[in-house]
């Protein structure tokens, strides 16, 4: 019998390997025909996702029913999405919003944008100008004056949100430790968004606000009687939408920790094109 070499047998174990990211590929094609179909009235993918995850429809009812149940494919259901939980967490994928996981996927929208107080004998003044999706500043400006006489005492613009660039910014460090203050202040209150993360760390029984799923407590919300699950929905919708965008865009690096990622994801979408059949 000839010798087979260790090379040959690791070569031949790499084509056992599944392609999951593939995988995932061809499963987003039929969501991506289906929510298109659906929401013919929207022009653009960004668009139809934040439909999906906001409002009532097959997608985020399936998955409110899933994570509802106790039954064998919700019981897969949660476990595939405990899986993917952790593998995002653990590989920390660069999309081009930020680290994709569910950490921090949901982002809610600082309405208030502008600060004009008087305080302390100077006017404060900070107008922060939003770009096309929600974190993304184009322009951020600060005017201090003197009550007194209109004098200015201190002016910033930079083009984007950034409390590190401020705190540097050489006339910024000469002003008195009192305006300093009273600038980070009204600067913080002005943060683009807020993040709110998917896993559930205050607990509570009766009503039950949070669904177990492997090792995670995700968050129940028990006041949304439309859709308990509705952080979920949020959260995998965008998760798995920019996952999509990651391979699309040509930034994901395709190693063996991509594939674990992807192996999650695909489970769990293919759970999700099963209701739309």
């Amino acid at each position: 019998m000839a010798t087979i070499s260790q090379e040959n047998i690791n070569r031949w174990i790499e084509q056992s390997d599944i392609d999951y990211i593939g995988h995932y590929i061809k499963a987003w094609i039929p969501f991506n025909a289906w929510y298109n179909n659906t929401f013919q009235t929207l022009s653009t993918d960004r668009e139809k996702i934040n439909e999906i995850k906001n409002n009532a429809n097959t997608v985020r009812n399936a998955i409110n029913t899933l994570m509802e149940g106790d039954s064998s494919l919700s019981m897969e259901f949660k476990s595939y999405l405990a899986s993917l939980i952790f593998h995002t967490a653990e590989l920390n994928i660069q999309g081009r919003d930020g680290i994709i996981n569910f950490e921090n996927i949901i982002r809610v929208k600082n309405t208030i944008n502008q600060k004009n107080e008087p305080f302390n004998r100077n006017q404060y003044f900070l107008r922060r100008t939003d770009g096309t999706y929600i974190g993304n500043v184009t322009q951020f400006q600060i005017n201090v004056k003197k009550l007194s006489d209109n004098s200015s005492i201190f002016s910033y613009t930079h083009n984007d949100y950034d409390m590190e660039h401020l705190l540097n910014f050489p006339a910024y460090q000469s002003l008195s430790a009192q305006v300093q203050t009273q600038v980070r202040l009204y600067f913080q209150e002005l943060l683009p968004f807020t993040k709110i993360s998917v896993i559930e760390t205050n607990t509570i029984e009766s009503p039950k606000n949070y669904y177990q799923c492997d090792n995670y407590r995700l968050k129940r919300d028990t006041s949304n009687t439309t859709c308990y699950a509705h952080n979920i929905v949020k959260s995998l919708i965008e998760i798995l939408y920019q996952l999509r965008n990651v391979v699309f865009h040509g930034e994901l690096v395709p190693n063996r920790d991509a594939q674990k990622v992807y192996s999650a994801a695909f489970h769990v979408l293919k759970i999700i094109l099963e209701k739309l059949r």
